[in-house]
């Protein structure tokens, strides 16, 4: 056992007693829970692409118009981003949330591959949603994708719903307002992880104050030539 595996037992071993004391000191029962952690704390990449100034557009339209927009855009990028082997978490408000369960494994390149590829499909296919919303007298959809790399819990509610949670998720929902518009942005851990791959060009975009007293960093890329 090396010594990361050992850290990530310790703490998710902690973790768990702090979980099993909150409940226990709230009188709550385990059997009692309607959302329940499930497994251990994993490493996954998540990403986020959320719409640009959608209140202002969305309160310009008619309400037989709103479902009609917003099915478009969550059905290409669901679409897309399932073709790249992302899995659909949640619709956040006007955003959608994913993520690449292959990546759990580090070591796999293609996953993280798969990852990135993902989010220069969904800039590509800015050009193909503008065309659909157009045909459906609809204005342009313009978003903002962000991904990042890290500790993500998995949770469950008694009729099965799955979700997300964990600092990993709050930080690429944060970092998304840096990306610029139709362009992706990722976080430095997931940066870590991918900065030796040859088939990017990784250039320092703005840093995230996320609490800490050092600023997270960010970074655009772009494919090699």
């Amino acid at each position: 056992m090396n010594q990361e595996t050992i850290i990530k037992n310790i703490q998710y071993t902690t973790e768990k007693n702090i979980f099993k004391n909150n409940w226990n000191s709230m009188g709550i029962q385990k059997n009692d829970k309607i959302i329940t952690a499930v497994g251990k704390p994993s490493y996954f990449c998540v990403g986020l692409v959320d719409i640009v100034n959608s209140t202002k557009t969305v309160a310009r339209l008619q309400q037989n118009k709103v479902a009609q927009y917003y099915e478009i855009f969550l059905n290409t990028m669901a679409k897309t981003i399932n073709s790249n082997q992302g899995k659909i978490i949640k619709i956040m408000g006007d955003s959608l949330l994913f993520y690449f369960p292959d990546t759990c494994h580090s070591k796999n390149k293609s996953s993280f591959l798969n990852a990135i590829e993902c989010g220069f499909s969904i800039m590509n296919i800015h050009g193909k949603l503008t065309h659909i919303l157009k045909k459906y007298t609809l204005p342009q959809i313009d978003f903002r994708i962000s991904f990042d790399y890290g500790n993500v819990i998995i949770m469950k509610t008694k009729n099965g719903l799955m979700d997300l949670v964990g600092p990993t998720i709050n930080t690429c929902a944060k970092m998304n307002e840096l990306a610029m518009t139709n362009s992706m942005i990722i976080g430095g851990d997931l940066f870590e992880r991918i900065k030796y791959f040859n088939e990017y060009k990784f250039k320092n975009s703005k840093s995230l104050s996320i609490g800490l007293k050092q600023s997270y960093p960010s970074f655009t890329l772009c494919r090699q030539t």
